[in-house]
């Protein structure tokens, strides 16, 4: 198996470097090739403009598409990100790569958890629809936060701490233990 996480800086590791991103503790625990795809400030115009080159050319078995923190920022509606993450699903189909969707973790930002939302309710029905693969990076997050580790998970009011990251790798190891 071979992976590439594509996403942006969630997933590239910020604001540290993408050795303490969720994807190096993932290809650690999974003990095979994932390549960490993300880039700070990327849009998912920007995800699924770079996909050819960023995906499709290193022939992963699997891709891990988490995106969509940058796109609520700038408060684009879910008509504008969906054909985005509709685009990068049916490239990876067309290769043969299996595309696992991730829920984009919580933002302390409610202007942007607005926007979030309606993205992860689409991808949740998308998974679903299409039988995909779902990382739900979100709930886990929620309930540790719900539990008073805002300042255990967080940085900032949306990049995970060095505890976060640990976390989300712990969630994508056990959404994709199945695969194995």
């Amino acid at each position: 198996m071979k992976f590439v996480a594509i996403g942006d800086s969630i997933t590239e590791g910020y604001p540290y470097t993408p050795q303490e991103s969720w994807v190096t503790y993932l290809a650690q625990e999974l003990e095979c090739e994932v390549l960490n795809k993300g880039i700070n400030g990327n849009l998912t115009q920007e995800m699924n403009d770079r996909f050819e080159v960023d995906v499709l050319s290193n022939n992963p078995t699997h891709v891990i598409i988490l995106g969509g923190t940058n796109d609520a920022y700038a408060k684009y509606p879910l008509e504008n990100v969906t054909p985005h993450f509709s685009e990068m699903v049916k490239m990876s189909r067309e290769h043969g790569i299996i595309p696992i969707l991730g829920l984009p973790t919580p933002s302390l930002v409610a202007d942007d958890e607005v926007f979030l939302r309606q993205y992860r309710r689409w991808l949740t029905d998308c998974a679903k629809i299409n039988s995909l693969p779902l990382v739900d990076f979100y709930s886990p997050y929620s309930k540790r936060l719900e539990a008073g580790e805002e300042a255990k998970l967080f940085v900032d009011e949306v990049h995970p701490s060095l505890d976060g990251y640990r976390f989300m790798a712990e969630i994508a190891i056990q959404s994709l233990k199945s695969l194995k």
